[in-house]
């Protein structure tokens, strides 16, 4: 299926195929769930076509995390291309540790991982290597989305076998299809929402994304023009109401995420864009003045 060419108009008999899938839908719900699946994969299909990418290899954005006014942490996102079993890939990884009296108070250094398709840009395999403190967590995840037509398979190595939404995303290559979906997408409207399917903490999750509008922000680097989404997120542990999560991305092709800001329990912690290179393309949402 990864060399799959799909043409931006649909032929007579692909619309044949897929009013044949409406009929025999059993519920509006999966029907629901085919047509976005579909319109995913289709939208990856148009950027292999296009050539055109909000992120290629060689990508490295490094944060600062600031807990209040204390600077307490650092994050790196980096994006590698190498082979997996042989397949083109690209290589995502996430860090975020405490430095400082932050780190002598809590000790956090998380890693995740991920393998992903270059043309659908769906994940082989993901890891997750958690400590937290005295806490610690490693898992792995290997996910085809080829064998089934209807659908995916994530073998997860706590949990085994699950199948999933076709095309579903872990937690990590979830954020990087974000910003490809991004580039076809028409302007986006007030309060309108994303949703992506993605399999995180061995849990079906819809991640969801609600698009707030528009917003120029100071930054170490300058003023950026950013697009403002409030992911929905879980209430109860961390997060006291579901819109205690904002981020801003990058008003340009590159549709980088530039702050993220968490309303938590012990207070309000954020993590800003500080460094950046081998962006895919012109940083136009960048300005050194208002």
């Amino acid at each position: 299926m990864s060399n799959l060419k799909i043409q931006p108009t649909l032929s007579h008999s692909t619309l044949k195929i897929l009013l044949q899938q409406k009929q025999k839908t059993k519920s509006f719900r999966t029907a629901k769930l085919l047509v976005l699946s579909f319109l995913l994969f289709y939208s990856s299909a148009l950027l292999s076509q296009n050539n055109k990418r909000a992120f290629t290899g060689g990508e490295v954005l490094k944060y600062e995390i600031y807990y209040g006014f204390i600077s307490g942490g650092e994050a790196v996102l980096r994006v590698n291309e190498q082979q997996f079993n042989g397949k083109p890939a690209y290589h995502l990884y996430l860090n975020g540790k405490t430095v400082g009296i932050a780190n002598t108070l809590y000790n956090v250094n998380d890693t995740y991982e991920s393998f992903t398709d270059v043309e659908t840009h769906w994940p082989f395999y993901s890891i997750r290597n958690i400590h937290e403190g005295r806490y610690r967590h490693y898992s792995t995840q290997t996910w085809d989305h080829w064998s089934r037509e209807d659908s995916s398979i994530v073998i997860s190595s706590k949990t085994g076998k699950v199948i999933v939404e076709k095309g579903c995303q872990d937690i990590l290559s979830s954020f990087y299809f974000l910003r490809n979906i991004m580039l076809t997408m028409p302007p986006l409207q007030q309060d309108q929402v994303i949703t992506i399917p993605t399999y995180f903490t061995d849990e079906k999750y819809p991640l969801s994304v609600r698009f707030k509008g528009y917003e120029t922000i100071k930054t170490d680097i300058g003023y950026v023009k950013c697009m403002k989404f409030m992911p929905v997120v879980l209430t109860g542990r961390v997060f006291k109401t579901k819109d205690d999560m904002t981020i801003w991305f990058s008003n340009d092709e590159n549709f980088i995420p530039i702050r993220v800001k968490f309303n938590i329990f012990v207070g309000s912690v954020y993590c800003d864009l500080v460094e950046y290179k081998g962006l895919a393309n012109k940083f136009t949402a960048l300005k050194k003045g208002r």
